[in-house]
């Protein structure tokens, strides 16, 4: 993001640090850790922090001098390109090279080792945040080349969230694995279109309401506190009419669900402002930052050290103890080859210079 808003990148890094730790209790931890304790249900309700970074997201876009639609297209294929290859690094390297794999993950899927060409296709295409955030600036691109106005764009993610449960599980003919991308109700892909770009929007919204407001971040937080507030109490008493219908299955929700989602991380942003943001200047926030400035990188990196892990840790194995010291390794070990794969991008990027200086 080019014009930053302190408080939008530590939420943006806060995200990194929580997606480590609920990545490494879904993959490592036992049933009844996270199921039956009050631990795993902590860390699952953190892990509801979803929407803050898809409403950060939708912030930065609006902010980014890089509006172009071409641009905007050519970064959503490169996104869709990397999460492609994310799940080939994730499932294919410790399943059909490393044999790492623990079996008792392939069972959760239904299958048994060794498995088909048509199972190792469905890990590979595998649909995750990187899917939805290419997806997504695609069809920003679009909405670039019309000139869609704020209000409109709005509107558009009010009409997405609602209709998400009518268009659940629809299929075009010809394109199965692309109607998945946009109304999935099936695990090859975690995150469709609908309903969850709607945060994506709702965050462009408040990004475009920054900038006509000369860029008073005041206003901009109490807009967050107020809708925040507005959604938090829509989707609250949708859920409470059909809770099952609207947020029983977190990855595919409903109208109500996304709108309860939205709000509570609208209002958590408008409280991080409050409390947090030009209140501090220490080494949390530092890293706070860093996460946020390199989020893409650490996204991957815990993905395919997590998976690789399980080689060494199993699947579902880990009681509290154990866990927490995992999510401590797993963090450190993703920040250490981050800072690694920097290094040798610096000294690869000064070796061709210096060969162009000599040549």
């Amino acid at each position: 993001m080019n014009q930053r808003l302190k408080t939008i990148d530590l939420a943006r890094g806060a995200s990194v640090f929580i997606m480590i730790i609920v990545h490494t209790l879904w993959m490592f931890a036992t049933p009844d850790l996270q199921g039956s304790s009050l631990f795993g249900t902590v860390i699952h309700i953190l892990g509801k922090g979803t929407a803050s970074f898809l409403v950060a997201m939708g912030i930065s876009m609006a902010l980014s001098r890089r509006q172009a639609p071409w641009l905007l297209a050519k970064r959503g294929a490169q996104l869709l390109l990397l999460g492609y290859v994310m799940n080939a690094a994730k499932f294919w390297l410790p399943i059909e090279v490393f044999n790492t794999m623990p079996e008792s993950f392939i069972n959760a899927y239904g299958w048994q080792s060794p498995l088909n060409s048509e199972q190792l296709k469905f890990m590979l295409l595998t649909g995750d945040i990187l899917q939805l955030a290419g997806v997504s600036l695609v069809l920003f691109a679009v909405l670039n080349i019309a000139r869609w106005k704020t209000h409109w764009i709005a509107t558009l993610a009010v009409a997405i969230a609602l209709s998400s449960e009518f268009v659940r599980g629809s299929q075009f003919t010809l394109l199965p694995y692309v109607s998945d991308l946009f109304f999935a109700n099936n695990y090859q892909v975690y995150f469709p279109v609908f309903p969850w770009i709607s945060a994506i929007l709702t965050g462009y919204v408040l990004g475009r309401i920054y900038q006509q407001k000369q860029k008073d971040e005041q206003y901009l937080y109490k807009v967050c506190a107020w809708l925040g507030g507005a959604l938090l109490i829509v989707g609250a008493a949708w859920l409470a009419v059909d809770f099952k219908g609207q947020f029983g299955n977190f990855f595919h929700l409903n109208g109500g669900g996304i709108s309860y989602l939205i709000g509570l991380n609208l209002c958590a942003l408008a409280l991080l402002q409050y409390l947090f943001a030009n209140k501090s200047s220490g080494p949390i926030t530092r890293a706070l930052l860093y996460a946020s400035k390199h989020v893409t990188a650490l996204y991957v990196i815990q993905w395919v050290l997590i998976c690789w892990l399980m080689g060494v840790f199993g699947y579902h194995t880990l009681t509290l103890w154990p866990t927490l010291y995992l999510m401590v390794l797993v963090s450190l070990l993703t920040f250490a080859v981050h800072k690694l794969y920097l290094q040798s991008k610096r000294t690869t990027i000064g070796v061709m210079q210096k060969t162009k200086r000599t040549a």
